[in-house]
Formats: structure tokens, sequence, C-alpha cells
């Protein structure tokens, strides 16, 4: 759930804004919040309690929420960690996952509608083409902001682990 919430959070502002810079990353192909809503509902129809989100998620929804309004090269570099991350070396864990306890039942989560590859790389010349009008201290600033994000990430990964 606390991943969801990320999801939703960062979906949301994506796709409610005005703003130049965020409005281009609408409708990538690599959203995960409406697959995750269908992955917990299958869960839910196999007996499991949906839990709500706790601290790591709400505090990292509402860290992105921040970003969309006062640090745009920030929320840019959390936008990257969260979807690149996860895409990539998501599809490992989700296969690991499908075979050790769901008998290799497929989550929604790790199907994309295309190839994924091509849509991390139309993602990846997006980002490049927004990070041309930055000044270095902006792509300074991006960069550092890395180990936020893989912070709060591990954090919410974490829970899953307890």
């Amino acid at each position: 759930m606390d991943g969801k919430l990320v999801y939703n959070t960062l979906e949301g502002i994506i796709d409610e804004t005005n703003f130049p810079t965020y409005a281009g990353f609408k409708n990538t192909g690599l959203e995960r919040a409406e697959s995750l809503r269908k992955d917990l509902e299958w869960f839910k129809e196999q007996g499991y309690e949906i839990p709500e989100p706790m601290a790591p998620g709400k505090t990292y929804s509402e860290y992105i929420k921040d970003l969309a309004e006062n640090d745009p090269q920030a929320l840019i570099c959390h936008f990257y960690n969260i979807y690149f991350a996860h895409s990539a070396g998501g599809q490992m864990i989700g296969t690991k996952v499908s075979e050790k306890i769901l008998d290799d039942k497929e989550l929604e989560f790790y199907k994309w509608d295309g190839q994924l590859s091509q849509l991390l790389q139309i993602v990846r010349q997006k980002l490049n083409k927004v990070a041309e009008c930055w000044t270095r201290e902006e792509k300074n600033h991006c960069l550092e902001e890395t180990e936020k994000s893989f912070k709060f990430s591990g954090e919410i990964l974490r829970l899953i682990l307890s």
C-alpha cells in the first residue's frame, strides 16, 4: 500500500499539472498505480487483508508533493528513480516472487503495454531533453537528490521484510 500511495501521488501530480516540465511525462506507459490497484484487489480476493499505508509511504508521498511545488529538479530525480529502478530490477524480483510464493501468477505490476525497453528509452529521451535546459547547479541538485530517493524507497522496501 505504501508503494501504491507513492505511485498515486506521483502520477496524480503528473496527470493534473499544467507545469510544462511535468506535463511531458503524462501517459508514458510506465505508470504503475492502476496495476498495483489490480494486484491488491487480487490479493484481497485471495483472502489477504490489505493494510492502510504506513509512515514510510505517507512521508514519501508528502515529500513528493512538496517537491512538485517547490523543487522540479528534485522531483524529476524521484520520478526517474521510482520508475526506472522498479521496472529494471522489479521484473527480476517479480519473477522470483511469482515462482516462489504465487504459483507462477504474474502480477499486473510487472506487465506493460508495449516493450518495456522502448518505453524506458522514450522516457529517458524526454528526461534528457528536460535536463538540457537546466544549469549545471540544477543538474547537480537533481543528482544529489538520488540519495533521498533511495532512502525513501528503501524504507518502503523494508516494510515488506518486516
